[in-house]
């Protein structure tokens, strides 16, 4: 084009015109969420500091509870994802043993709320007595009562009978990226506050006494005010909400969760606080970090390889992590003056249908210091308040879950769905304890610019950030290195270097050891209880700091190569040492630094597996504080437990108002056994351990109990220490013995004897019909939600006629074209004629887990081609002969589909797919034999309105039936027979052995193991537990829930009840379905390593030597250890 004046100017001008044209669209997008409903003002819903702020208030650093700047460390816990109400207590006992103070309950309406007006809190569903329990145990609590939850369940939480009304737009969404505000819909919202809310504030902090658990109240759930820009929240949601909550009776702080910084309803610092502009008291954001390589979002546009995982780059945590606490006090106003808030930190992540491996595969994915590197990071960005998500995943029992996950719902999280403490839970401990044992130190703290660290590394990209102490305490100084890993040579062993003083001098380098992606926090610039004795830089994890009498007591790591080196100044002397070693390295050594001679340098050796010092002055070192520090490896740090008393309340009434900040005292630290727990009530110790712990060590804090030596020990004197045989009395002997052989005669399977079978009647069925769209529509009018068919499956029944005429085999072939979702067995006359599946992980695909699913023009649909022996076996002749004078009649044949969906979807941020079609779409039998207008269809399922638990049918009317039942020919137990159709299997099993005296002593899990190309639902004692799909689900070991299992002790039986069906005759050759112990890695802890990951039997037997592969059952014992702890 040639070069014209008027060209710049004409481009110029219709960019001008489309930048005014983007912005007046976005101005319009802007004022259309702001809402109408202003007289619904942010003042009207902010917290009461004044009234409330003695109690629990907050300023840009912490929460402060009871006068006391506080670390809130929580744990996500979902009630409803264990049947079993008997497990909630020691479950939420584990989440305190591993270092936790507090957890956030996802409350779920849909599992409260089975039929409309109706709302059940009472058995698994008492949330008050969920909430006194964490009272009791003493875990605060932030409540997040949606009314969306989201959490990978049907329908994002929301009941059926709300999901099925059509008329009602869910979440506001009028289709897809496009909100338009509700008032019917908001008012089944507030009816659920309405219930649920009053409850939840008999347990709030702010309450009369102070006691409460309940810190906080969440605000509808991943409600993005924009993403990416794009206005999408609606105000006038948040406004009946947040006002919703206060007329209820809320009183403590109201909080939100952005699914990841974009600021949505921060508070503005404007004094009249605009009235279109809502807030909430505190700003959160989720935090999902590492994906997994089938889920992470490109996945859900180009397929991965569902049976791969490829490792995951640091450089993924470190651009979403590293810049975090700039990004988010960047959104100002009431954001600058509020603590770091992430509701959600990733703890692990799910898994899908179609994935060939399993939970196992996702935990080494993640490896076993995942969970403690994002908690050193946010940390690292001054985050003071979070909760991991999961820190139990549990289960899927039922069909609760959604479309994204199957039964397990295990997510590789810290404690495995079977209950097993993992390795990523204890190593994740030693960094809670650091936290809570200098919580003074941690609790207020500001990041040092770059440019200011005082200390280097050697070896790159292993600093990752340097913060003060702001605190008030002593040591208000105190500098936090954040060690983190992320060397691209990999190397384990570096040097920490301390910044000289003066150019001239040399630097003091620290030998540190610190595996790849691994993180610890380097304590420097403390000054302990004696000034004469003040750490520079600890080059090895400190994780726990205690007080007894004259001596501050630290328990630190040692490193696992190389040597374990502190530096210290001060006027001081190595008072006391002691070690044991697996080498003749010689012992500890306090040296003065070669570099700096004010500096001297602890250096424990090389091959020491334990140890001690005692550093004190050098001028009256046995009148003045010292400084104990024991020194553990990593096997033994793996058991170690620390029991604090976060009761805030409890320790302001013992000691009365005080200036400064208050640490987590421990009051008793232990370390040898699986698992311990402290109660303050009984002062007892509940041990846990397995057959090989034979030793547990309890060191005490505060007054000396008359039972606890404080003479010479292994480590150290002058400790409050004792140390207790295991499993040493004859009767722990005796119930050792009788447990060790149960589960040796047994981990092969426990022997299921007398198997019962029967079939489903599929005409003895109820049925409705199941009309068309129009009569020359192949699509049905309704889909499974409309009938309230969502738990499990839906069965269809067509008939069709054909005619019968000699001709050639081509001009009387049959087949029918249907549109499903998500798997289906089909049947003519009884005869199985295939099975077929929609379903994909990829977006705008048919069968999409998430987002529109296109099912027009016919996507989605499949062919089957009945077989001749199937339209041979005919259900009946027509009685007209109409077609007599051609030399043929009619047959008429019935079709019977049996359709399992995955569940609804959850229509999570910005996407309407909660009401995506389930089951039938369309279907249309063809062929050149078919009489035309003959065909026809019913429906049939089980309306969850009419169940106690919405979650809890395999869909079949027949269900809990008793009669048909025989016994069986087949000696191994369930075979699949393809036209046998639908059959029912049961048999009754002897659980595990428990109780000696009527106290519980043996934990033995039970896995329910499946093998074969078949469907399946596990019921368990008349509670539907499992849900199998062969090769279309990873999963093939299924928990039976310890609350569920009858005991040997009890003298009931079980009764393990399955349904099958499926396309393919199962194999001869074993058993289809085995109920035995856990066989996993590292089953008694022996390694340390704790992963839970389940053994596969084909490996070699030698790997499994080499795994100490075997059976994961623990032993319980009680201590009581005094009234003075």
């Amino acid at each position: 084009m040639p070069w014209s004046p008027s060209t710049p100017s004409a481009t110029t001008a219709g960019l001008a015109l489309a930048a005014c044209a983007a912005y007046g669209v976005h101005q319009y997008l802007e004022r259309r969420v702001k809402g109408t409903l202003d007289h619904i003002h942010t003042n009207d819903t902010l917290y009461d500091r004044e009234k409330y702020g003695h109690i629990l208030n907050y300023d840009k650093y912490s929460l402060i509870l009871h006068g006391q700047p506080t670390l809130i460390l929580s744990g996500e816990f979902h009630y409803w994802r264990l049947p079993d109400q008997s497990r909630w207590r020691p479950i939420l006992e584990q989440y305190r043993s591993a270092g936790l103070n507090c957890i956030r309950i996802y409350f779920h309406w849909g599992f409260h709320s089975p039929a409309q007006g109706k709302y059940i809190f009472k058995g698994n569903r008492d949330i008050d007595y969920l909430l006194s329990l964490c009272e009791e145990i003493g875990l605060y609590v932030l409540a997040a009562p949606g009314p969306y939850i989201c959490a990978e369940t049907q329908a994002g939480g929301f009941p059926i009978w709300l999901a099925a009304k059509r008329e009602i737009r869910l979440r506001h969404m009028k289709t897809n990226f496009w909100r338009e505000y509700d008032p019917q819909f908001m008012d089944y919202c507030v009816e659920y506050f309405e219930n649920i809310l009053p409850i939840l504030a008999r347990h709030q902090i702010t309450n009369e006494n102070g006691t409460g658990c309940v810190l906080a109240l969440q605000i509808e759930n991943e409600s993005f005010q924009h993403v990416f820009g794009y206005p999408i929240g609606l105000h006038d949601d948040m406004r009946v909400l947040a006002q919703t909550a206060r007329s209820c009776g809320i009183t403590v702080p109201l909080f939100t969760n952005d699914g990841f910084e974009e600021g949505s309803f921060v508070v503005k610092d404007d004094p009249h606080r605009k009235k279109k502009d809502f807030g909430i008291d505190l700003y959160g954001f989720d935090k999902y970090v590492v994906f997994t390589p089938n889920s992470e979002p490109t996945s859900w546009v180009v397929g991965r390889d569902p049976s791969h995982l490829e490792e995951w780059s640091p450089s993924i945590v470190m651009s979403e992590l590293d810049s975090m606490e700039k990004k988010v006090r960047a959104f100002g106003h009431a954001n600058s003056r509020t603590p770091i808030f992430i509701p959600e930190l990733q703890g692990g992540w799910f898994n899908h249908y179609g994935i060939q491996y399993t939970y196992d595969a996702i935990y080494r994915f993640y490896g076993d210091q995942y969970t403690r590197l994002m908690l050193d990071t946010v940390v690292s960005q001054g985050c003071t308040m979070l909760n991991f998500y999961m820190f139990y995943g549990g289960t899927n029992w039922g069909t609760i879950g959604d479309a994204d996950v199957y039964t397990s719902y295990d997510y590789s999280a810290c404690i495995r769905e079977f209950g097993l403490m993992s390795g990523r839970l204890r190593k994740l401990r030693l960094g809670l304890l650091f936290l809570q044992s200098f919580s003074d130190v941690m609790v207020r703290t500001d990041a040092v610019p770059p440019r200011s660290h005082t200390v280097k590394s050697s070896l790159a990209n292993t600093i990752c950030q340097q913060r003060r102490s702001s605190g008030t305490s002593t040591s208000s100084s105190a500098e936090l290195t954040f060690v983190r890993n992320f060397s691209s040579e990999r190397l384990d062993r570096f040097e920490l270097i301390l910044a000289p003083k003066t150019k001239r001098e040399a630097p003091t380098r620290l030998s540190c050891y610190l595996p790849y992606k691994t993180s610890f926090v380097a304590l420097g610039n403390y000054t302990t209880l004696n000034s004469d004795v003040h750490l520079v830089l600890s080059a090895t994890p400190i994780h726990i700091r205690g007080y007894s009498g004259n001596k501050e007591v630290w328990i630190a790591a040692l490193a696992e190569s190389g040597p374990t080196e502190m530096a210290f100044n001060g006027s001081m002397v190595l008072k006391e040492s002691g070690s044991q070693s697996s080498s003749t390295t010689s012992g500890i050594k306090l040296r003065t630094s070669a570099t700096d001679k004010n500096l001297r340098v602890l250096s424990v050796p090389e091959g020491t597996t334990s140890g001690h010092v005692v550093l004190a002055s050098a001028q009256e070192s046995n009148t003045r504080s010292e400084l104990h520090i024991i020194f553990l490896d990593l096997k033994i740090l793996m058991t170690l437990y620390c029991y604090y008393d976060n009761r805030h309340v409890a320790r302001k009434n013992q000691e009365g108002t005080s200036n400064g900040i208050k640490a987590s005292t421990p009051q008793l630290v232990t370390w040898g056994s699986y698992n311990t727990l402290y109660s303050p009530h009984s002062k007892v110790l509940t041990v846990d351990s397995t057959e090989s712990e034979r030793q547990l060590h309890v060191l005490s804090f505060g007054s000396s109990p008359s039972h606890v030596t404080v003479e010479n020990s292994i480590y150290g004197s002058g400790l409050q220490y004792q140390a207790y045989p295991l499993k040493g009395s004859e009767s722990m002997k005796l119930d050792l013995k009788t447990t060790s052989l149960w589960v040796q005669l047994n981990e092969k399977g426990i022997y299921l004897d007398n198997w019962e079978t029967r079939a489903t009647d599929f005409q003895a069925l109820e049925w409705k019909d199941c009309p068309r769209l129009s009569s020359s529509s192949d699509r049905f009018k309704y889909v499974a939600m409309d009938y309230h068919f969502t738990s499990g499956h839906v069965i269809y029944r067509g008939r069709f006629k054909t005619l019968e005429q000699q001709g050639s085999k081509a001009d009387q072939r049959v087949w029918i074209k249907v549109n499903i979702r998500h798997r289906m067995t089909a049947y003519v006359n009884g005869v199985c004629i295939g099975s077929h599946m929609v379903y994909s992980r990829q977006l705008l695909t048919p069968g999409a887990k998430m987002g529109l699913d296109p099912n027009i023009f016919g996507l989605g649909s499949h062919e089957i081609l009945i077989p001749e022996e199937a339209l041979a076996t005919s259900v009946g002749h027509g009685q007209g002969m109409s077609h007599a004078d051609k030399g043929c009649h009619d047959q008429e044949h019935e079709i019977v589909l049996v359709i399992d969906s995955f569940g609804l979807s959850r229509q999570p941020f910005v996407v309407d797919d909660i009401r995506n079609p389930r089951g039938l779409i369309s279907a249309r039998v063809r062929g050149k034999t078919v009489v035309k207008g003959t065909e026809s269809w019913q429906i049939s399922g089980i309306d969850v309105r009419t169940l106690d638990q919405a979650c809890e049918s395999t869909g079949f009317q027949d269900e809990h039936s008793e009669d048909g039942w025989r016994k069986s020919l087949s000696m191994s137990g369930p075979v699949v027979q393809p036209d046998d159709g639908v059959t029912w299997w049961r048999a009754r099993f002897a659980g595990p052995p428990t109780t000696h005296r009527g106290a519980a002593v043996a934990n033995i899990p039970l896995c329910c193991r499946m093998e074969g190309e078949f469907s399946a639902m596990i019921i368990l004692n008349g509670v539907l537990v499992g849900r199998y799909f062969g090769s279309d689900s990873p999963q093939r070991d299924f928990y039976l829930m310890d609350g569920l299992v009858h005991k040997a002790e009890s003298e009931q039986l079980n009764e393990i009840k399955v349904m099958i069906y499926g396309a393919a005759v199962t194999k001869a050759g074993g058993p289809l379905i085995r109920i035995l112990p856990w066989m996993v890695e590292d089953a008694q802890g022996q390694l340390g390593q704790w992963s839970g990951n389940v053994f596969a039997a084909k490996e070699q037997n030698e790997k499994a030597g080499e795994m100490q592969v075997g059976s994961f059952w623990t032993m319980r014992e009680l201590f009581p250890v005094g009234s003075e702890i």
